[in-house]
């Protein structure tokens, strides 16, 4: 981004929405940690997944901003692999060392289960290969988002085989499973890789974020999202209630509904949270706190399992309100942590 006066203006709904994401994000991780232990008819179940189905979006959206950042730069392959993939892949290195050094040290884990934790990372890690992942696809998605046709083709290769597709396999296995294998079948002998994953958010968040949209298009995007939102509420209720167990198989960021929420929202943050007339202490406070959102992501789960360990957890008070005050005080914590950390030079310089 520019470094000039105007330049941030345009760009400053990126840095509200890595703000919420990172916050639902924090949220979503409190909603899991009971969502397996409770009655699928519990007031409580159905809070924890309230928050967790609402919150998918999060994910996306980081990769969205990401997308909508870095394929409007001229980057080559070199400048990928060394500043974009080498940090993210030290980062990696450092944290995840650091959750498996404590889980041997202070859960009694075994070498094998530490060395294994460190090779494949704490939970919420897996962002990182996924976007170092999107990185070395960087120089190959750059010449695709420069002409508008290649990206609404590979958008919509990407909406086929990514979202529309497998979710048809999905309700088919409802009714007919034999359809349901039929269209997998289809889907693997096609062996159309490329638009899958989070490259269509990567791609779409830079198309979006350079898209105008009419006011009937923000409009119908809003009744979308909010569709969105409603059957990522309920379609895992009833589900859980039809099997007799909790499923994750509406969580899914390739979920159709997970996809209709997070559109909209980008969309309409774009309009609505980009405070043209924002002061100058302001925007630098936003940007300040924008810059820490990584590391809250990356330490947060340690302030989550901290709490645990001293029996403060989702089980605290009504989930309905648990959930959210947990989530405001991790947040909280976890910000003061990663101010801490931005403040070493070494770790602010290659760690966060």
């Amino acid at each position: 981004m520019s470094e000039n006066r105007s330049a941030p203006r345009r760009v400053i709904y990126f840095d509200v929405l890595r703000l919420i994401a990172t916050f639902v994000v924090v949220a979503v991780h409190l909603s899991a940690q009971h969502w397996l232990d409770v009655d699928i008819g519990s007031r409580a179940w159905f809070a924890f997944n309230l928050y967790c189905s609402t919150g998918k979006w999060s994910v996306p959206i980081f990769v969205m901003i990401s997308g909508a950042l870095f394929l409007g730069r001229d980057i080559d392959v070199r400048t990928v692999l060394k500043k974009n993939v080498l940090r993210i892949a030290g980062v990696f290195v450092f944290w995840s060392g650091g959750y498996a050094l404590i889980d041997l040290i202070f859960r009694h884990d075994t070498l094998f289960g530490a060395f294994s934790q460190f090779v494949t990372g704490h939970y919420h890690l897996w962002f990182l290969f996924m976007i170092a992942g999107l990185y070395l696809l960087i120089p190959l998605l750059r010449p695709v988002a420069q002409s508008e046709t290649l990206t609404r083709y590979f958008l919509l290769l990407s909406l086929i085989f990514t979202f529309l597709l497998p979710q048809l396999a999905l309700f088919c296995s409802f009714v007919s499973p034999q359809l349901s294998v039929v269209i997998s079948t289809v889907i693997m002998y096609t062996y159309c890789f490329f638009p899958l994953g989070f490259v269509g958010y990567f791609l779409g968040g830079y198309y979006l974020s350079r898209r105008a949209f009419s006011r009937r298009e923000e409009l119908v995007l809003c009744a979308v999202g909010i569709a969105g939102i409603l059957f990522s509420v309920f379609a895992p209720v009833a589900h859980a209630k039809a099997q007799g167990a909790p499923s994750d198989l509406f969580y899914n960021y390739n979920s159709l509904n997970v996809l209709l929420t997070s559109v909209p929202i980008f969309v309409l943050a774009k309009r609505y949270l980009n405070f043209p007339h924002m002061g100058e202490r302001a925007y630098a406070l936003l940007r300040r706190l924008s810059k820490y959102s990584f590391g809250v992501y990356l330490v947060h789960p340690a302030v989550i399992e901290l709490l645990q360990h001293f029996g403060i957890d989702t089980f605290l008070c009504n989930a309905f309100f648990s959930v959210p005050l947990l989530a405001l005080f991790v947040f909280a914590v976890s910000t003061a942590i990663s101010v801490l950390l931005n403040h070493i030079p070494v770790i602010k310089k290659y760690f966060v």
